[in-house]
C-alpha cells in the first residue's frame, strides 16, 4: 500500500508536468501552476498575486508573436483559443475576443504526453497575429485550451500585453469597432458536471473566428453534455459591451464511440527552424466567406489578390529525442489562387512551348495546343499532317476537298485552320 506521502508526490510531480505559456510571459510567473481551472478560478487562474507583471509584453498591431509552452502533460493535444479582453486586470464580467484558434493538435499533436519533463519546451508552438486594427493601448491576452485525452479539463494562462508605444489610450468607439466582429471566448468542462466535452475529440469551436486552422489527423466533434453548457459556453463573453456576433450552436449528437486520432504526422526538422510547409494546419473557412491570414483585417479587399500564406506553427528548439513524432505544420491558405499560373513540369506527355494558346507540331503526325508551357501530344485528323512547324492539309486532301474561304481562321498566329 503506498503512503500518503507518496501519493502527494505523485500528484505533484503530474501537476507540475502540466502545460503553462512561457511566451508571451504570463502575469504572476511565479505563482502560476500548471493544473487546469477550478470553478472559482475564472478568468486567469485567480490566486494571490494573479495579476504580478513580470514582464510586459509588447505586441504591436499587425506583429506575429510565437507562442510557446512549458511542461510535457498535453494530453494528446486538443484544441486552443488566443483572446484578448480590455481589462487590464479581468473579472468574470470582462468579454474576451478571439483572435485566433487551433483545433486540434494544440498545445502538441501526439497520442498522450510528452515525456515527464516540468520544463521542457517539446510541445508546438504557435504564430499568433495581432489584429492590424487593433487601437494602441494596454491588454490582456488569454491562451485557453481544452484538452482531448484524459479527465475534461479547460486551462487558461494571462499575461499583459500592450500594443503602441503607451502614449495614447483607445477610444471606447475605436475599440469596439475592432473587436465586436471578433467572436467570443468558448468556455467548457469548468466543471465537466456542468458540461462537458467529449474525451478523444478534437472540440471543433462552433465560431473560432476568421483565423483558425486545423492539425492533420484532428478528429472533429463538438459534443456537449451537461445541463450547464448554455450558460458556461458563454462565459468568454462577459457583460458583453463590446457586442457579440452570432455564434451557432454547438450539436450534441448522440453519444458514440469517437475515432482514434490518425498518426500520419510528418518527423519534426532538425533544427529549430521552422519547417517547409507540408501536410499539417490548414486554414478554415470561416462564416460561409474568404479566408485571411492571422491578423489580417476584416473588412473585404478592394480587388482579389493573391493569398498569403498564414504564419507557420514550429516546434520548441529543446525537444528532447525521445519525444514521439510531431507533424511539421503548415498553413496555406485554402483560397483560390488567382496568381500568375507558373509553367508545370516537362514529362514524357508534354512538350515544352513558349506562346500560350498557339498550335505546335509534335513529329509528322501529332500536335499540342500550349497551355501554361505545356502541349500534350494529340493525333491529326486523317488527311492532315505536320510540315514546317504548321498543321496543313496533305496534298490528297488538297486535291479532294474544297474550304470554303469565310470558315478559314488563323488561330494565336498558326497555321492551324478551325
Amino acid at each position: 500500500m503506498f503512503s500518503s506521502a507518496t501519493i502527494l508526490l505523485a500528484l505533484a510531480a503530474s501537476a507540475t508536468a502540466h502545460m503553462t505559456i512561457l511566451n508571451p510571459v504570463p502575469f504572476g510567473k511565479d505563482t502560476l501552476t500548471s493544473s487546469p481551472l477550478a470553478p472559482g478560478d475564472f478568468p486567469c487562474k485567480q490566486r494571490s498575486g494573479v495579476y504580478d507583471i513580470t514582464e510586459m509584453n509588447q505586441w504591436n498591431a499587425g506583429e506575429t508573436q510565437t507562442i510557446s509552452f512549458q511542461g510535457s502533460a498535453v494530453h494528446g493535444g486538443g484544441s486552443c483559443q488566443f483572446s484578448l479582453t480590455t481589462d487590464p486586470e479581468p473579472t468574470e464580467q470582462s468579454q474576451w475576443k478571439v483572435i485566433h484558434s487551433v483545433i486540434g493538435g494544440c498545445p502538441s499533436n501526439v497520442s498522450g504526453n510528452l515525456p515527464e519533463a516540468p520544463e521542457g519546451r517539446g510541445a508546438a508552438t504557435f504564430p499568433v497575429t495581432m489584429p492590424e486594427n487593433i487601437p494602441d493601448g494596454r491588454y490582456t491576452f488569454a491562451w485557453t485550451w481544452l484538452n482531448k485525452v484524459g479527465n475534461r479539463e479547460f486551462y487558461m494562462n494571462c499575461a499583459p500585453v500592450q500594443v503602441g508605444d503607451g502614449s495614447s489610450k483607445a477610444s471606447t468607439a475605436s475599440v469596439s469597432a475592432a473587436f465586436s466582429s471578433l467572436p467570443d471566448m468558448f468556455v467548457a468542462n469548468l466543471p465537466d458536471t456542468s458540461c462537458s466535452t467529449a474525451e478523444n475529440e478534437d472540440f471543433n469551436y462552433p465560431n473560432p473566428g476568421q483565423s483558425v486552422v486545423e492539425g492533420n489527423g484532428s478528429a472533429l466533434g463538438d459534443t456537449l453534455t451537461g445541463a450547464g453548457c448554455d450558460q458556461m459556453t458563454k462565459m468568454g463573453a462577459g457583460n458583453g459591451q463590446m457586442g457579440s456576433p452570432t455564434q451557432p450552436e454547438a450539436s450534441q449528437p448522440a453519444a458514440s464511440e469517437s475515432p482514434a486520432a490518425t498518426s500520419g504526422y510528418a518527423a519534426p526538422p532538425a533544427s529549430s527552424e521552422a519547417p517547409a510547409a507540408t501536410s499539417g494546419y490548414a486554414v478554415l473557412p470561416s462564416n460561409g466567406g474568404g479566408v485571411f491570414a492571422p491578423g489580417a483585417s476584416s473588412a473585404p479587399a478592394a480587388e482579389p489578390t493573391a493569398p498569403v500564406a498564414a504564419p507557420t506553427p514550429t516546434y520548441g528548439a529543446e525537444q528532447p529525442s525521445s519525444v514521439p513524432e510531431q507533424p511539421a505544420y503548415s498553413a496555406a491558405p485554402q483560397v483560390p489562387d488567382n496568381s500568375t499560373p507558373s509553367a508545370p513540369a516537362s514529362g514524357s506527355d508534354c512538350t515544352p512551348c513558349d506562346n500560350d494558346g498557339a498550335v505546335v507540331c509534335i513529329g509528322e503526325n501529332q500536335f499540342g495546343l500550349c497551355n501554361r508551357g505545356c502541349a500534350v501530344p494529340q493525333a491529326l485528323a486523317n488527311g492532315m499532317s505536320c510540315s514546317a512547324g504548321a498543321v496543313v492539309a496533305s496534298a490528297s486532301l488538297k486535291r479532294s476537298a474544297k474550304f470554303p474561304r469565310a470558315h478559314l481562321h488563323r488561330r494565336h498566329g498558326s497555321s492551324l485552320f478551325v
